[in-house]
């Protein structure tokens, strides 16, 4: 299975979950920390991981950032596509392990690594809509909700990831705790939030939904 989407969406959360729904040992490689690394060898270690989910089966192995490990071949070098692929092929003779692989820049991947067989689903995970946006919020400002319409939060952050969202809000939270330290009592008001939203800006761009929805229209997603 592969996740792609922007960063900030929960990819990493999802596949964390499904990890703790399935009751399986959960185990991840940081493709870009592993490649930036020289205390290890990256194939050797990737190898180790695959090693491991065969002995701990029901097991996840997590992927994430996994263009680093997987680089398109025509533009870039480096990378431990020969090692991937080899335990991609092999994930067929496994019993009970799943691999999960996930990445903000799928056009980056190289393509031996999307054809059926080494990846059979590929996934779309968007930019929260409003409905989500509205639920972050709840979350997130879950104790000062009294006199904050949501509604109005959801509808100005357009374009704002879930990252993006929890980072406002914990600015807001922030605040509160600076105002309490002041002798005042803590209150929060739909206009506070919008003062910090007004301060920042999506870190989702156009641009970034355009190579998203090219990359969907090239390869499709498999659900």
């Amino acid at each position: 299975l592969l996740l792609f989407g922007p960063p900030g969406c929960g990819k990493t959360m999802i596949v964390k979950a499904a990890a703790n729904e399935l009751n399986a040992n959960f185990l991840t490689i940081s493709g870009s920390e592993l490649m930036k690394g020289k205390d290890r060898n990256p194939a050797s270690y990737v190898k180790e991981v695959f090693n491991r989910a065969r002995e701990s089966a029901p097991a996840l192995v997590f992927i994430d950032e996994i263009e680093a490990l997987a680089p398109n071949r025509d533009e870039y070098r480096g990378g431990i596509l020969s090692e991937l692929l080899q335990e991609l092929d092999g994930v067929n003779e496994l019993k009970n392990v799943m691999l999960i692989g996930a990445t903000n820049k799928p056009s980056a991947l190289d393509s031996a690594i999307l054809r059926p067989g080494r990846f059979d689903k590929i996934i779309y995970i968007p930019p929260p809509d409003a409905p989500s946006r509205k639920q972050i919020f709840t979350v997130n400002l879950a104790k000062f909700l009294k006199n904050v319409n949501l509604e109005k939060l959801a509808s100005v952050t357009d374009g704002f990831s879930g990252a993006d969202i929890a980072s406002v809000c914990q600015e807001v939270k922030m605040q509160l705790v600076r105002d309490k330290l002041k002798g005042k009592t803590p209150a929060l008001a739909t206009e506070e939030v919008m003062r910090v939203i007004s301060s920042r800006r999506p870190s989702i761009t156009q641009k970034d939904l355009g190579e998203y929805e090219t990359f969907r229209q090239e390869y499709g997603e498999r659900k």
